[in-house]
């Protein structure tokens, strides 16, 4: 089910603020950069090495709908993602930047 990007990207560097490394499900590395790609959602028991780049850094911003901020996530973007949370599926991994305003979409099996 496609769903649209209600993200205003109003968080530093124009982006969304919001992210699977601001929940409190997240484990990741010890330091950056991920270099061993061990970054995982400790809930869904799933990794999370689709938003890094070859250098190990975040690229992307991800999120699902068990999201819950650690307290770092950008407020706008908290208050954004509390207003579509209803509408997100369970096993699916969200994505800020698709394409023609919608949000990206990857099922948890596909990660696993």
């Amino acid at each position: 089910m496609r769903i649209k990007d209600p993200f205003s990207y109003s968080a530093r560097w124009d982006s969304v603020g919001l992210d699977c490394a601001y929940c409190v499900h997240f484990a990741g590395p010890s330091s950056w950069p991920d270099t061993d790609r061990t970054s995982r959602c400790r809930l869904h028991a799933i990794p999370l090495d689709i938003g890094l780049g070859r250098c190990g850094y975040k690229e992307d911003e991800w999120f699902c709908r068990d999201f819950s901020d650690d307290g770092r996530a950008h407020g706008t973007a908290v208050e954004e993602f509390e207003a579509l949370k209803a509408g997100l599926q369970s096993e699916t991994l969200y994505g800020a930047y698709g394409l023609r305003g919608y949000l990206k979409e990857i099922e948890f099996k596909r990660l696993r």
